[in-house]
Formats: C-alpha cells, sequence, structure tokens
C-alpha cells in the first residue's frame, strides 16, 4: 500500500506540472509568434481552430491524469479488500506455561489459536537463550519431546481452539538442578500456516527467572478444592446407594424404652424401701 501511495504523489504532482506550464507554454508561443518577422498573420478561423485544438490538448491531458487518479484509487482499494481478506483468515499462535490448578509447583503448557483463521502445519523450535543453564535447558527438552505435539507439531489448530498438558514440577527441577533451575531461558520459535499456505512465524520466551520470589498463599485454586470435595461427597453417596458401604446406627425400639422403663420402678422401689427402714 505505500508503493501504491508513493505511486499516486507522484502521478498527482507530474499532472499538476504539466497543467501548470500548458497555459505558459501557450502564451509564449503566441508571443514568440508574433515577434518573428515572417510570421504569418492568423486569421479569425485560424486562431478559433488553434483555440480548440489547445482545449482538446487540455481536457485530453485532465482526462489522462482523472484515470490515473482513478485507477490508483481502485488498485488501494483492491489492496484493501485483500489485506482485509487475509486478516479474515490470519492465525495467531500463542506458547505459554502456567501453574496447574492441582498445585502451584506444577506446570502445564498452553497452546492456542487466538487468530480469526484456522493454523496448519505448527512446528515448534526450541533454542537455549542462557549457557550457563544448559544442562537445565536439556533436561526441559527431554520432558517438551514427550509430548507429541511440540516434538512433531499439530498438524490443525482452529480458531479459538486451545490444547494444554502437564510438563513438569518445579520442585522436582530443583532438587534435580538447584537454584540454577531458575536461571534458565529458552526462546521457542514458532512457524504455521493459513489454510492457502502463507506463512507465519513467532516468537515465545520461558524465561524462568521471573518466578524467582513468587510464592501462593492459599494452598491452590479454591474452585478445585471444592470440586474434589464434591467428588468425594458423591462417591460416599454412591457407595451408600449401592450397598458397598453400610451406615452404622443405633436403633432404639420400643423394647428398650420397656426395659429401661422397668429398670427405674425397680430403682425406684429399691431406693424407697431402704428409705423406710432407715426411718
Amino acid at each position: 500500500m505505500d508503493k501504491v501511495a508513493e505511486t499516486k504523489n507522484r502521478w498527482i504532482v507530474g499532472s499538476l506540472a504539466v497543467l501548470l506550464m500548458l497555459p505558459v507554454v501557450f502564451i509564449i508561443g503566441l508571443v514568440v509568434g508574433i515577434n518573428v518577422e515572417s510570421a504569418i498573420t492568423l486569421s479569425q478561423d485560424n486562431l478559433s481552430s488553434w483555440v480548440s485544438a489547445f482545449a482538446t490538448v487540455t481536457i485530453a491531458v485532465l482526462t489522462i491524469v482523472l484515470a490515473k487518479e482513478t485507477w490508483g484509487l481502485r488498485m488501494i482499494q483492491l489492496s484493501q479488500i485483500e489485506q482485509i481478506r487475509k486478516d479474515a483468515i490470519k492465525p495467531s499462535i500463542s506458547l505459554y506455561l502456567k501453574s496447574s490448578p492441582a498445585g502451584f509447583n506444577f506446570i502445564d503448557i498452553h497452546i492456542s489459536n487466538n487468530g480469526t483463521g484456522t493454523a496448519q502445519n505448527i512446528q515448534f523450535q526450541f533454542i537455549n537463550a542462557n549457557d550457563d543453564a544448559r544442562d537445565v535447558y536439556e533436561g526441559l527438552l527431554e520432558e517438551f519431546n514427550k509430548l507429541i505435539i511440540l516434538k512433531k507439531g499439530i498438524s490443525s489448530l482452529s480458531s479459538g481452539e486451545h490444547r494444554s498438558s502437564y510438563l513438569f514440577s518445579f520442585i522436582d527441577l530443583h532438587k534435580k538442578y538447584g537454584e540454577k533451575t531458575l536461571e534458565c531461558v529458552i526462546e521457542v520459535d514458532i512457524s504455521f500456516e493459513d489454510i492457502e499456505g502463507e506463512k507465519y512465524s513467532s516468537k515465545s520466551f520461558f524465561n524462568f527467572t521471573e518466578y524467582q520470589g513468587v510464592s501462593e498463599l492459599g494452598g491452590g485454586d479454591p474452585l478445585r478444592k471444592i470440586s474434589t470435595h464434591l467428588e468425594k461427597i458423591q462417591k460416599d453417596i454412591g457407595h451408600f446407594a449401592s450397598g458397598f458401604k453400610k451406615i452404622k446406627a443405633d436403633v432404639y425400639t420400643n423394647e428398650d424404652r420397656r426395659i429401661e422403663q422397668e429398670e427405674w420402678e425397680k430403682h425406684r422401689a429399691d431406693r424407697q424401701g431402704s428409705q423406710n427402714e432407715n426411718s
């Protein structure tokens, strides 16, 4: 679009220059023609013919300028329409790490298509960005290669589609590599195509230094805790309903009440007898 706009500006400047020069050239021609000694006297018909010719040339020039201007506007319009069409099918792939709801130290990897079009032939290339933590990078690269979607890529990912998977635990990494874990920086080159085969690329970074000093309160996602408790209650109710487990209960019947009443009456009679003997 920049080249089209530049060409348009050149045509406008050139056309204005030509329009300004034509009257000047015409006037100069008349002056020179009058002053020439061998000048031929112009009759009224000849002068009218020259004026008509000049007007015809001027109209022709203006027509050419208008045609060029119309063509330039048409090219800009076509370029904008083509850009809108490409934006309508353009995918946008993002790759990032996020703590799992199951625990703060568990890290999940997420791949999502935030564009308006379907992404195809998605490939990921991992590059170590800090040589001081190369052993951490190599260990994580083994974890990455365990996931087929990271090792061999994704054939297709629709607009708004999202995929995720558990990747590693920070506690395990810290036990294996120590404080060097938080020095690891990984660059990810992402390549993908739209449905027409147009190639795109983007970058993502896994910068573990950003996790230094990060902590969590509350012991995890409250919604996951609620879900876990509800699932446990559901299992217990299912066991009771199926008879797999039995509820322990003490049953108190009318016979138990009669025996208790007789024992109480006997105890009261014995106590009254003791009082009478003492008196």
